[in-house]
């Protein structure tokens, strides 16, 4: 458990303390050895596809996956799981990272094989130290990078595999800001084309700290999700325990906006609440929670905890009580970001099917066009835990 969390907790003794210097990467970017680039036509570098085992296949007790059947596509992009200073982007054999993934795989992207079909690509993530590193032109080049990958990696998706189904754009933590800059570039008005956006069931950009004002100019034409059924819109929140105070990483927050990064201070952030799926100010009560998942590495998921979590959008942050235990072991100050998607696991698979159905019925794009079966290279993947 530590080797996938403690992490986490160091960013946020390092926001805490002022030490952010110590856990800087080790060279400029400039100086810094650029990993080797991925080639997505190889499924080698896909850390998920439909017809191959993997971690994104696992269910709760009692659910089945139903990827083989599924009426739409999801293309998933990992959180920060590369947390060594050597790099400021993932080399794509690091292990440590790639293990990290998995988990990711297993308590997040899960959440969708009830609805689609799952592909995660592999991609040079910045590391985890670039986020606290002095130096915000380095940091944005190592976000450049990963993006790059990103793009690259849908690309060869809609080349290959999509076939012209439907599909959601799914993410956590840095793979939200590469998924906001995605749908910015290829779907949103500011595209040449956002006649690839009458295919977008949903952008779940779950853990991104995104300022209100930079939803019109970073996604025009895609707004903010504001009821349970609508599509074609977005999702945002991001999680912190009730009546804690806010964490320090929310007073100046950088994102990406269509000319280029910039910081903002004491931003109110996009939220939509993930027991309601509406952008209001309302509190959800514990009877309308769906069901809590606490995913553990190694271990199968388990059953889920019903009715257990409260939620209310609250300037701009998604305040949630907690059930006791296991859920607060490893957290202070409030932040619950790590367990933005375990919290509201049931939650979010549920409203996936329901925005898929409102598609369907809408007449949006077809969601009856066969689904592609990827070439295998080589041994399939073993089952996840």
């Amino acid at each position: 458990m530590k080797t996938i969390r403690w992490p986490w907790l160091a960013l946020l003794l390092i926001s805490l303390c002022g030490c952010a210097r110590m856990f800087d990467p080790k060279h400029d970017f400039d100086r810094s050895p650029e990993p080797g680039a991925p080639d997505y036509r190889d499924p080698r570098f896909w850390a998920a596809l439909p017809d191959k085992r993997d971690a994104s296949d696992s269910t709760p007790l009692g659910m089945r996956n139903r990827q083989h059947d599924a009426p739409v596509d999801v293309f998933f992009i990992h959180p920060t799981t590369y947390f060594a200073r050597a790099h400021w982007n993932q080399p794509l054999d690091d292990e440590d990272a790639n293990r990290g993934t998995d988990f990711t795989l297993r308590a997040q992207a899960s959440a969708f094989n009830d609805s689609g079909r799952i592909y995660a690509p592999h991609y040079r993530q910045m590391s985890l130290s670039g986020y606290v590193s002095a130096s915000d032109a380095d940091r944005d080049r190592a976000l450049d990078l990963a993006y790059a990958d990103v793009r690259a990696a849908f690309a060869v998706y809609l080349q290959q595999w999509s076939k012209g189904r439907p599909f959601i754009i799914a993410a956590h933590s840095q793979g939200s800001g590469h998924g906001l800059r995605l749908v910015s570039e290829l779907m949103s008005d500011l595209s040449a084309d956002p006649a690839l956006r009458k295919r977008l069931v949903a952008a779940y950009l779950i853990g991104a700290a995104v300022p209100e004002d930079a939803l019109k100019r970073t996604i025009p034409g895609v707004p903010l999700c504001a009821s349970p059924a609508q599509t074609r819109c977005a999702v945002f929140y991001n999680s912190v325990e009730a009546g804690e105070d806010v964490p320090k990483r929310f007073e100046h927050v950088r994102a990406w906006y269509p000319d280029g990064y910039r910081t903002t201070e004491q931003p109110r952030l996009l939220c939509v609440n993930p027991v309601t799926w509406r952008a209001d100010a309302l509190a959800s009560p514990l009877a309308a929670h769906r069901g809590a998942v606490h995913a553990e590495p190694n271990r199968p998921l388990p059953e889920p905890q019903v009715g257990r979590v409260t939620a209310q959008c609250d300037n701009g942050l998604l305040a949630v009580t907690l059930p006791d235990g296991e859920w607060r072991k490893w957290w202070f100050g409030g932040d619950q970001h790590v367990n933005d998607y375990q919290l509201f696991y049931m939650d979010i698979r549920a409203n996936v099917a329901e925005r898929v159905a409102a598609m369907t019925h809408r007449g949006g794009a077809s969601v009856t066009a066969p689904a592609p079966k990827p070439k295998r290279n080589g041994k399939p993947r073993k089952p996840a835990p």
